[in-house]
């Protein structure tokens, strides 16, 4: 829980300093926006902080976002529940004995960190940063190596089988992981140019080919099945929203997060329960 807050209040500075090409999200200290003065450690605590201050800066007075702990919750709450779906409950008693649960959970925790960090810049500026898609298309593979099971190994054998004895699982996921980057961001671009050629307009932006390369990187395949995930919820969501605001756009990207989030860990039972929508 404290390792989920202490990345959520890492994430906030990623989300603000990013796409901020001038700023480095690692110097200077952290300041608060509206008189830049420099946050003590003390005051820099993730969400102890904020509620102790009464979320405002102690020099200025000025209000901070809620924002700042509710990314700081919700990494939090996202890295607990991933702990509890793929670490068994000997794993937190006797963690040594159970390093590959540990280390899935590690990897699916990294992703995670990258999702959220995407949505908020996507939903703030309408950007894809590359220094987080690019970065996911070459180490897509090399997670899904770590953690073959987030391309759920062994249903996922059929796609790419390596006999390397014991290394099997990894090698056929990094492969798979290769593969799915080509396919998957393939797939979206090829979407994107028909339906610019339909409409005469730009349809698809090409931060979000991009993401979801990176995302087929770790997923291989079954990216595709996050890419129908993100579809549905954009199109119930966005209609709702839209008639709510009349007309506020919601960028694809934070779908996009939520598709392969789910897909990371329910694929197969997203893919049953979508097959038997079709079953007679």
């Amino acid at each position: 829980m404290a390792l989920g807050a202490c990345t959520g209040s890492f994430l906030n500075v990623v989300v603000y300093r990013l796409p901020r090409e001038c700023m480095s999200v690692v110097r200077p200290r952290s300041r608060c926006p509206r008189c830049a003065s420099a946050i003590a450690w003390f005051d820099n605590l993730p969400v102890l902080s904020w509620l102790v201050l009464r979320g405002r800066c102690r020099s200025c007075g000025s209000g901070i976002s809620f924002r700042y702990p509710g990314i700081e919750l919700v990494t939090a709450g996202l890295f607990l529940g991933l702990g509890w779906l793929v670490v068994p409950l000997e794993g937190f008693a006797w963690p040594f004995d159970h390093g590959e649960a540990w280390l899935n959970w590690a990897v699916m925790a990294v992703i995670t960190s990258a999702l959220i960090a995407l949505s908020f810049i996507d939903l703030d500026y309408r950007i894809l940063p590359d220094e987080l898609t690019k970065s996911g298309i070459v180490l897509g593979p090399v997670l899904a190596f770590l953690a073959p099971q987030i391309q759920h190994w062994p249903e996922a054998e059929f796609l790419v089988t390596i006999d390397a004895g014991d290394w099997e699982p990894r090698v056929s996921a990094l492969v798979s992981g290769a593969i799915g980057a080509v396919v998957a961001g393939g797939t979206l671009w090829l979407i994107g140019w028909l339906g610019t050629k339909a409409f005469k307009k730009e349809a698809m932006g090409f931060g979000d080919v991009k993401m979801i390369a990176a995302m087929g990187g770790c997923l291989a395949l079954w990216a595709l099945l996050s890419l129908a995930v993100a579809a549905i919820c954009g199109a119930v969501i966005g209609i709702a929203v839209r008639a709510v605001t009349r007309g506020k756009y919601i960028p694809f990207g934070p779908f996009l997060a939520v598709g392969m989030w789910t897909v990371m860990l329910w694929g197969p039972e997203i893919l049953e329960f979508y097959l038997g929508i079709f079953r007679f």
